[in-house]
């Protein structure tokens, strides 16, 4: 039996076969209609691959068919969540999207909270009073929120139901860049810390693989075994943020911790997994809020200083390269940037710095 839309071509030999998906979903340019050859497995994986995507088209619709501007934020939400462009972000920015919106939900600043809200009465000067009020307690979380706020808008706009962005207009502030690196003697105590108990070790390891390979924690939570080859101590990656791919080796002292981690709990997907099981036999990654408790636990008995966070050892890592005088080309090699100017936030005018570039000159 052939799949929808798919027709066997039999006035000719050998029979070929077409493509012949409704009219609309051609028109609208989400499939097309096209001959698919004379291989009959090759048309019905093509055919099955389009039917996939036209009937999450035809979902997205459904939820945007009686949608106008006097539905409801909530509606407006609904109907992206349920969208073509959402299902095709990364697990991660799937995540991220939906804890940025939710952070605005249930604001009253104006009237009603914003979910409850018409979008024809979300008007600019009350978007700029909500992002004012969130901002006071963190510029960096609202600047988050406001970008996901835009971006929902933009959705309402292409589809027709709303003319009109209030969240474009936003005045924002600047975010002061974090620029706190850790001392390697805070290093070796934390890490002294996490390795003297079991339930300990994961977070400790986590940490330091993010501190060696100058990644993301978030990044690092999600490693599996077939990131890394023990042979060779290499970890390939395709980050989260950028979608950049990165190669990086490996140092002796990390290829020893993974050497000793495989043997313990090699048999199962993720190198530095959270204690929670999954169901099936193996074990969750830790969430970024499993990992900052912990974390926290840890860093207090280390007597580390407050002002420390451990998303600071990916600052840290790039920060010592650059005091090196490693070249910022080949920094940008394990950072995954796409210029030097993004690295910008991570050069510190320091006496080592100095001594570095001083070192380099041959003076007379």
């Amino acid at each position: 039996m052939l799949p929808r839309y798919l027709i066997a071509v039999t006035r000719s030999t050998p029979t070929s076969y077409r493509y012949n998906p409704p009219a609309d979903a051609s028109a609208a340019g989400v499939v097309k209609r096209t001959s698919c050859g004379t291989d009959y497995e090759a048309a019905v994986v093509y055919a099955n691959k389009n039917n996939a995507i036209l009937d999450l088209w035809r979902k997205e619709h459904r939820y945007l068919k009686n949608l106008s501007d006097k539905s409801r934020l909530e509606d407006l939400t609904k109907s992206y969540l349920n969208s073509i462009g959402y299902k095709a972000l990364s697990d991660k920015s799937k995540t991220d999207y939906v804890y940025y919106m939710k952070q605005w939900y249930q604001d009253n600043t104006v009237a009603q909270t914003l979910l409850k809200t018409r979008l024809c009465d979300i008007a600019t000067p009350m978007c700029q009073r909500i992002y004012d009020k969130h901002a006071e307690n963190s510029v960096s979380l609202a600047n988050h929120t406001l970008a996901v706020y835009r971006l929902l808008f933009s959705f309402a706009i292409r589809n027709g139901f709303t003319k009109h962005n209030p969240f474009t207009e936003v005045s924002k502030r600047q975010d002061k860049p974090r620029r706190v690196v850790w001392e390697k003697r805070h290093i070796k105590k934390f890490m002294d810390v996490a390795f003297s108990k079991y339930e300990w070790r994961n977070v400790g390891l986590l940490v330091y693989m993010a501190y060696s390979w100058g990644q993301r924690l978030g990044d690092m939570r999600l490693l599996t075994w077939d990131n890394y080859d023990a042979d060779t101590g290499v970890m390939k990656l395709e980050q989260s943020k950028r979608r950049a791919r990165v190669e990086i080796p490996t140092s002796t002292g990390l290829r020893e911790m993974l050497a000793q981690q495989k043997d313990d709990i090699g048999w199962q997907k993720y190198i530095v997994p959270s204690p929670v099981s999954d169901g099936s036999g193996g074990f969750k990654p830790f969430t970024l809020l499993q990992l900052a408790k912990q974390g926290s636990i840890v860093m207090k008995a280390a007597g580390v200083p407050e002002y420390l966070k451990m998303m600071d050892m990916r600052r840290t890592a790039v920060t010592e390269m650059i005091e090196a005088g490693v070249p910022l080309t080949n920094v940008m090699s394990v950072t995954g940037h796409a210029t030097t100017h993004s690295l910008t936030p991570y050069i510190k005018n320091t006496l080592k710095s100095a001594s570095v570039a001083q070192g380099m000159r041959d003076m007379i």
